[in-house]
């Protein structure tokens, strides 16, 4: 399942991913926002890779790896998942920091509630960030997502924020396009 948006093409997780997923992921200001413990290592990455495929096999929806149209490599990620031990559907996200600030993430995310909405039916999706992290919160609020509440996630003081399917607007100007 591909996503294909005005500036990116999502698609789902290869192993040849792991360099470029940790190039983000490893990146020491993308993790000032995760618990302190989090230390990415390849065979980490491997597994969270093979988690968000099967995740896909399991439950029909996940994570999706980010490509920059025209530019080789992995760019970040996006979809969304069954947030651990609930039943909520969790928004998530992570772009290279030398792209941060130019919307990609948001192209991103608004693609991926928009399949949730659309394909899936999702009557509700979250996400969580910390308070503290202002332009993750700034993406969420772009994709109408409405905070709600602090509470802990991942053993972390988070932001909590949600969006109803009848409060999705997608934005009719947006490239999407979905592909098998």
């Amino acid at each position: 399942m591909k996503v294909e948006t005005e500036r990116l093409l999502m698609r789902l997780h290869e192993p040849g991913d792991a360099d470029g997923h940790l190039g983000v992921t490893g990146d020491p200001e993308f993790r000032a926002h995760f618990p302190e413990t989090y230390r990415p290592t390849r065979d980490k990455v491997l597994f969270a890779l093979g988690r968000f495929v099967e995740h896909w096999h399991q439950f029909g929806y996940g994570v999706w790896c980010l490509e920059l149209k025209g530019e080789a490599g992995v760019l970040g990620y996006c979809g969304l998942r069954r947030l651990p031990q609930t039943e909520e559907v969790e928004l998530l996200y992570g772009i290279r920091r030398a792209y941060w600030g130019r919307g990609l993430a948001t192209e991103a995310a608004r693609a991926a509630l928009r399949f949730g909405f659309e394909e899936k039916g999702f009557a509700r999706v979250m996400a969580v960030t910390t308070p503290a992290n202002r332009p993750s919160r700034r993406v969420l609020e772009k994709c109408g997502m409405r905070y709600e509440r602090d509470a802990v996630y991942f053993d972390m003081l988070c932001a909590y924020y949600a969006i109803e399917r009848g409060e999705f607007r997608a934005d009719a100007s947006s490239r999407y396009a979905l592909r098998d």
